[in-house]
Order: C-alpha cells, then sequence, then structure tokens
C-alpha cells in the first residue's frame, strides 16, 4: 500500500497527541475521525484537517474502511470500542489500558486470535529514547540484577476532578499504573513469583501497595505504589558495576563503579512530540504497512494481558490487605 489511510476513535488530549505525530509521518493520511462529542469532534477536525468525522464508530468503520485505527477513548470505553476494531479484522492501536480487567483483556486477545492483524497496546513509555538505551546499557553490561519501579498518584485530587467513573476509579491501577507496573516486565522479563500487600490509609480502599517480584531471569523486583504521598513516576536499575535512574522517566542518569556518571542521551522525537509517541506510532503503522507481527519492544495483547495479570496480583492481592487509620 503506498499511502495508508488512518482514522482515528476519540477527539480529546491523546487524539491530538497522536495526530501530531500521524501528520508528521510520511506516507500517511488522517481520512477520518469519531467521536460521541460534537464540538470536540469538529474542533479536531478543523485543526488537523481531517476530510470525515463521524458521532459513530461503526459507521466510520463501515463506510470509510480505514487502513489501520487508532482507539484513543476512556479507559470505561476502550474494551468495546476496541473489540468492534478487532472483530471487524482493523488493524488497531489501542491506548492502555487493553480493558479495566484482566477478563476484558482476555477477551480481546481471544477475539485477535480470531482475525489475523496487528493489534497493539498503547505502553508508550516502552518508547521513551531513555528507557530503551537504559534497557540496552544494563543488558550490554551483563544483566539486570534487579530494579526498584516506583508509581506515585493522588488519587483523591484525581476523584476530585470527577473526570472518571466509579468502575474507572476502582480498578485505577489497571486504567493509569499499569505503565509503571509494565516497566517491570519490559525491563526484567517474566514473572515467576509475586508477594503483594496493600494498606488502605484513612480510606476504604487499599491506596499503598508494595511487592516482592522474582522474574524468571533472576531479577527481583521491588514495586512500589502511594496515592496519598507526593512523588513522582521513578525507576532504578541496578546491573553489574552501574545504576541506572529514570527519575522522573523521560530522564536517565548512568552511574558507574567508582562514582562516574553521565545522562542517558535522549531523542529530539521525544522533545518534540510527547515521549514515546513518534517511534510508537511509526511501529505500528510499519508494522501494518509491512503485515508483520508486533513484538518487542511493542506490546501486542498477549504481552498486555502478562502485565495486566501482574497489575490485578498486586491491586487485588486479598490475602495481604491491611486497614489503617
Amino acid at each position: 500500500m503506498d499511502i495508508l489511510r488512518v482514522a482515528i476513535i476519540g477527539a480529546g488530549s491523546m487524539a491530538r497527541r497522536h495526530l501530531q505525530v500521524l501528520k508528521a509521518l510520511p506516507d500517511v493520511q488522517v481520512v477520518a475521525v469519531s467521536s460521541r462529542g460534537v464540538e470536540r469532534l469538529d474542533q479536531v477536525a478543523r485543526d488537523f484537517d481531517i476530510p470525515q468525522r463521524f458521532r459513530k464508530n461503526e459507521d466510520m468503520l463501515e463506510i470509510v474502511r480505514p487502513d489501520a485505527v487508532l482507539v484513543t477513548v476512556s479507559a470505561a470505553s476502550v474494551y468495546e470500542v476496541a473489540l468492534s476494531c478487532i472483530e471487524r479484522g482493523i488493524p488497531t492501536l489501542l491506548e492502555k489500558p487493553p480493558g479495566l480487567t484482566v477478563t476484558q483483556t482476555e477477551g480481546l486477545l481471544k477475539a485477535s486470535k480470531c482475525v489475523q492483524g496487528q493489534y497493539m497496546v498503547g505502553l508508550n513509555r516502552r518508547f521513551y529514547s531513555v528507557i530503551q538505551n537504559a534497557k540496552k546499557l544494563i543488558e550490554d553490561s551483563g544483566g539486570l540484577v534487579s530494579l526498584l519501579v516506583q508509581y506515585t498518584e493522588d488519587v483523591a485530587a484525581i476523584r476530585a476532578r470527577n473526570l472518571h467513573t466509579p468502575e474507572v476509579l476502582e480498578h485505577w491501577m489497571a486504567a493509569d499504573g499499569i505503565h509503571c507496573v509494565d516497566l517491570l516486565r519490559f525491563f526484567a522479563g517474566e514473572v515467576a513469583s509475586v508477594h503483594a500487600l496493600s494498606s488502605a490509609w484513612r480510606d476504604t480502599t487499599p491506596n499503598s501497595f508494595g511487592a516482592l517480584i522474582r522474574f524468571e531471569s533472576g531479577s527481583i523486583g521491588h514495586y512500589v505504589s502511594n496515592w496519598i504521598s507526593p512523588g513522582r513516576w521513578e525507576v532504578t536499575l541496578y546491573g553489574f558495576d552501574m545504576t541506572v535512574d529514570l527519575s522522573p522517566l523521560e530522564s536517565g542518569l548512568v552511574t558507574r563503579r567508582g562514582g562516574a556518571s553521565s545522562d542517558l542521551p535522549k531523542d529530539d522525537v521525544d522533545v518534540k512530540f510527547k515521549p514515546g509517541f513518534f517511534k510508537q506510532d511509526q511501529y505500528f503503522l510499519d508494522r501494518v504497512r509491512r503485515n508483520g507481527p508486533i513484538d518487542r519492544p511493542a506490546a501486542d495483547l498477549e504481552d498486555a494481558f502478562h502485565s495486566m495479570k501482574l497489575v490485578e496480583t498486586i491491586a487485588y492481592c486479598q490475602a495481604n490487605k491491611t486497614t489503617m487509620g
């Protein structure tokens, strides 16, 4: 195919981030957009010169029949919308999470096995240039010994904004926290065992989590998540004779034995566009064009399914919950 005809579902901020990339890619034409919100739909179509706009996703998919589609709807809607695309065999890049539960993710995975195509989950942190450089550096130095992943989020403030449904808030670690949980697997590989704990501080639901994870590689992972304390998303990688700190995730510092340190290089596209988006979207569309498989560093639905299982193991480990205060 000479020109990839791409459609996008959703007209919010994430759609705009993707559209900035799509408009910069050669041989890609954004032919249609769909959204239930008329005002945002019209504005996005005007801002990015998209010729066709639809209120119903199914109408767009049937009438336009795009070569690929990007799903950028809310976490509450992603399962239903992505399923409709997959069942039609349309190559799909869906924003995380791939459903709010493991069951929903498994439903998408099963559907994808019935219709051949490229189905990819937008875990864009995997495509950060500093994260890819950090991973290669650790691997080249002998491998990963252990890692610490910290996910801090002010969930009370998120609730107060009233932007998310109760169902999404109930599954917040899947809806948002999957990015950091997924990095555990991205860096360390497949999980062998997990011991997880959680506490509910001044709340009826857990808001503090910890997990100790052994990976099949022998690496040990430490996961810490607090939803009531200030902080930021951070990863520390411990290798042979070096430590790599990603704090925040968009920048990296390498410290070698003896104390010498240096910054990890960052690609220009991670400055010009939302970090990870350019390489992620480019990767997906390249696989569509070549009719190739979705594999690492990207996440296909099976890969994302394993990250969702780890999310639920950490978030909903009923035997290890404690209520405090």
